[in-house]
């Protein structure tokens, strides 16, 4: 099992109000992909040392399905109507959740 954490950091001009959105907007979106489980998505409590505004996390079978997820219509556009316009930085990080499981097997 993969779990893929994106944290992102919105331009300044992204209002709260604005951030509510993409948060309800990615549920909808992600949630619509066959192969994502596990959907969390949340925005930052201590701006003074947290430089992310929000973070979003899922779960797939395997680096495979990390790839159809990334590939799929649905993602993309959420990539180019959400993240896009409102994200400056994204950092994305993938972690194998499974004790003695080879990575490379991921």
């Amino acid at each position: 099992m993969v779990h893929h954490i994106c944290q992102l950091q919105t331009y300044d001009r992204v209002t709260p109000e604005a951030i509510e959105t993409i948060m309800v907007e990615t549920r909808i979106r992600l949630l619509k992909i066959p192969e994502v489980s596990n959907l969390r998505v949340g925005k930052r409590i201590d701006k003074v040392h947290n430089p992310f505004t929000l973070f979003f996390s899922y779960d797939v079978d395997n680096m495979e399905k990390l790839r159809q997820v990334h590939d799929s219509a649905i993602y993309i556009q959420f990539q180019r109507q959400i993240i896009e316009p409102n994200v400056s930085w994204v950092d994305a990080r993938n972690y194998e959740m499974e004790p003695g499981k080879d990575v490379a097997y991921s």
